[in-house]
């Protein structure tokens, strides 16, 4: 085991307890996107984690995270996660990847940046993508939906360690795919066949 992975851990648990007791200052938006979508029992389907409202490559920039994005396990199965650029390289040792995945009906995602705060700040927008997940449909019934929803309680740190506000967006939703329209169009067609031809049917009986 290398000498990082033996100290990763204890630097988490440091930066998170820092993260918790330091003082407020700008907020965040986190949200979900997109915020609807369509799909069938055996697709795949993939959300975008993005924050914004911090600053547009100046501060405040973001440093470290820990949230947990909760989704119902009856119809979905978490696939896989995978961080951004933002915080820093995870390849390259300037991001540590502290998530601990999927959690039962949620998955927990936390990064620290190990970069500079002059180094943050020229790396974000006022827009970015924390983290991309994606899911496989189980079983979600005709004229269903369900719906994936950013938990309270996320912990964000600016690059100096100050903690951030953070507020959420609404949940994102995925809706059984409906029929489509040239389908219907069908199905009624058939069906007026069908009532017509008994019609005539009706018609051409003996009468008594």
């Amino acid at each position: 085991m290398t000498i990082l992975h033996r100290i990763k851990p204890f630097l988490a648990a440091v930066s998170l307890v820092c993260m918790a007791q330091a003082p407020v200052t700008h907020a965040a938006l986190l949200s979900l996107q997109p915020d609807t979508s369509f799909a069938s029992n055996g697709d795949t389907v993939s959300f975008e984690l993005i924050v914004s409202g911090l600053g547009n490559f100046a501060p405040d920039s973001l440093g470290a995270f820990d949230l947990s994005v909760s989704y119902d396990n009856a119809v979905l199965s978490f696939a896989d996660y995978t961080l951004g650029n933002f915080l820093g390289d995870l390849a390259g040792f300037t991001a540590l990847d502290v998530s601990s995945g999927d959690i039962g009906a949620a998955v927990n995602l936390a990064e620290i940046s190990l970069l500079l705060p002059a180094s943050l700040n020229a790396l974000q927008p006022d827009s970015f993508l924390l983290a991309s997940l994606s899911f496989d449909v189980l079983a979600l019934a005709p004229g269903a939906t369900t719906s994936l929803s950013i938990l309270d309680g996320a912990v964000l740190s600016d690059a100096t360690g100050s903690a951030l506000q953070a507020s959420t967006g609404q949940p994102a939703t995925i809706g059984a795919i409906p029929l489509p329209g040239t389908l219907l169009l069908i199905l009624s067609g058939m069906l007026g066949w069908s009532a017509s031809r008994k019609t005539r049917n009706l018609s051409t009986l003996p009468r008594k």
